[in-house]
């Protein structure tokens, strides 16, 4: 038996029609269908954000020997001891320009391996937009400020990262790398991979804490480990895991530390008369 349109009973006037089911915003499932689950967030676990961590260690330390070799066979430095050439910028910092997308690139495959999003979506990257140059104030701004209540602080006159600049192309070679690679790769691994797991297994406050205590444990060599200049980064910290926090984009905080870092190296610019005189600054 076969029906043709024709045959078809016709609607009785003031019946209502099943309205159609159209997925998307607004659908809701048939009662007793249970939707699948959102997936956790973050995908990883401790274990990754520590491999990840062993790893930079390992490649920084890899890329450094190579550089270090590698320059013992130049003309320049035939004659330079291994400590001379460890606190060479041209040396250090051309090591870690080449280690950095090294490591960045482990990050990303290991964040694809254990989120179905991409991975600018699973670390919350979420580029700010047309706020993007705010951000970057900001940061000016965090540095100044931070600048100033820090000379009511005993801060050392000199500290073992003036060791790098030799010179002024030694100092461009580090501004260049504070502003792009460092801030990208810290706020990628701090704020992008590291919060999220504290928050979720301590909460905001203490996740906040921790995430900017162990920011400021990293460059506690660069400070001698002094209080006054590691309280100073720690309070940084802070705020740039607030900003990732309140904007719940990574790339927000990466624009405030480009900033901050971009006004301590113009600040020192100027301090120094164009990086010709860093005797003056650096001790």
């Amino acid at each position: 038996m076969s029906f043709t349109p024709e045959s078809l009973p016709e609607p009785v006037e003031g019946t209502p029609l099943p309205a159609p089911i159209v997925e998307g915003e607004g659908f809701a499932p048939p009662e007793g269908v249970v939707p699948p689950p959102e997936p956790p967030f973050p995908a990883w676990r401790g274990w990754d954000v520590l491999g990840i961590a062993v790893f930079t260690a390992v490649t920084i330390f890899v890329f450094t020997l190579i550089a270090l070799f590698v320059a013992r066979g130049l003309p320049e430095f035939r004659h330079s001891s291994f400590i001379e050439l460890a606190t060479n910028a041209k040396i250090v910092i051309g090591s870690q320009a080449a280690a950095y997308p090294v490591i960045l690139l482990f990050m990303f495959m290991l964040v694809r391996s254990r989120s179905k999003e991409p991975f600018g979506e699973a670390i919350r990257w979420n580029w700010p937009g047309a706020t993007a140059p705010a951000f970057i104030a900001c940061g000016v701004i965090l540095a100044l400020v931070v600048d100033g209540l820090a000379r009511f602080l005993p801060i050392p006159k000199s500290l073992p990262m003036d060791t790098y600049f030799h010179d002024a192309s030694s100092a461009y070679m580090m501004a260049a790398f504070g502003v792009t690679l460092a801030p990208l790769l810290e706020e990628v691994f701090f704020r992008g991979l590291l919060y999220p797991l504290l928050w979720r297994a301590f909460g905001l406050v203490t996740g906040v804490l921790l995430t900017a205590l162990a920011f400021a444990g990293i460059h506690g060599a660069q400070l001698a480990y002094a209080w006054a200049p590691v309280l100073s980064i720690f309070v940084v910290g802070i705020v740039f895991t607030i900003v990732r926090v309140k904007t719940d984009s990574v790339a927000s905080s990466f624009l405030m530390h480009c900033g901050y870092n971009f006004a301590l190296f113009a600040a020192l610019w100027l301090a120094s008369d164009h990086y010709r005189h860093l005797e003056k600054v650096t001790g």
